[in-house]
């Protein structure tokens, strides 16, 4: 009797452990992969015609360089995606700088330059993109409005930052998700397997809203599409299994309009620029769109 009661307590612990294991300690281990920042970087100084500034975005101090263009002329933000920095898209800000406009390149906290442990998949970082918009008016040099330029995580930062803001005129995004719930069960299962009604995902993301401070639902890029009055150019990167054609779509047919949509032939994740038809696509854009 007491051999029976031994091996029954063993049992229990043991699917007690295992449970605890399973339903506790791989949704805190997956949600540390869903907030680990861009790699620690190796800081270079800005070329001659940038100057480092230090933005300052919900009490994180955040690394931008600044290149000041015609304030007659739109103002550009430009915004680097998951574990990357702005040095990244130098050239995509040289054309921009080029057509004459001010543009600033900004480190999304936990990445490059600037402060914070954790990255929220562009939750929080819309603070970020928000953060580089108000510096570039207290500077004066938005009298022709702001356009906002993202890519990956950096897209749906900017859509979020973009919604009802009224000085906004244009808005480029490559690769972006559509909410954060759906791209967290989309990767789960396309980088791990796991099929999207595995209770882990949902717990997971519990755990990440309680470590990082948001809330998973307010992070929907549809919803905030329907939001932006400016013009929207979406571009698809034809070989992204991870931003597919469908999820971007989500997007594009929720902005009011005007619009317009590019899917990039044979370009892997946010490799449209590597593209002859890019500039001539982007330039095109700016200027139907007056910009």
């Amino acid at each position: 009797m007491f051999a029976r009661a031994s091996r029954r307590t063993r049992l229990l612990l043991r699917v007690g452990l295992y449970g605890g294991f399973l339903f506790v300690g791989v949704p805190v281990a997956f949600s540390y992969v869903m907030t680990k920042a861009g790699p620690a970087a190796e800081l270079s100084r800005p070329p001659n015609e940038y100057e480092e500034l230090a933005l300052i975005s919900e009490g994180l101090r955040l690394r931008a360089w600044l290149s000041k263009g015609d304030p007659e002329r739109p103002a550009f933000v430009i915004v680097h995606g998951l574990g990357d920095s702005l040095e990244s898209y130098l050239g995509h800000a040289r054309p921009i700088r080029q057509r004459g406009s001010t543009v600033l390149l900004v480190d999304l906290r936990g990445h490059g330059g600037s402060q914070a442990a954790l990255t929220t998949l562009g939750a929080r970082e819309k603070a970020d993109v928000a953060a580089a918009m108000e510096e570039l008016r207290k500077r004066d040099l938005v009298r022709s409005g702001i356009v906002l330029m993202g890519h990956s995580m950096g897209s749906v930062a900017v859509l979020l930052a973009a919604a009802d803001v009224k000085d906004v005129r244009g808005v480029i995004v490559e690769a972006p998700y559509d909410t954060y719930r759906n791209t967290i069960a989309h990767h789960a299962k396309l980088l791990y397997g796991l099929p999207p009604w595995v209770p882990i995902i949902p717990l997971a993301i519990a755990v990440t809203e309680w470590r990082a401070g948001f809330r998973a639902d307010d992070v929907d890029a549809v919803a905030a599409a329907r939001r932006i009055h400016a013009p929207l150019f979406a571009i698809v990167d034809g070989k992204d299994a991870r931003m597919t054609e469908e999820i971007v779509r989500r997007i594009y047919d929720a902005h009011p309009g005007p619009k317009r949509l590019w899917v990039a032939p044979g370009a892997d994740h946010v490799g449209a620029i590597l593209l002859p038809e890019y500039w001539p696509r982007v330039r095109g854009f700016l200027d139907d769109s007056g910009l």
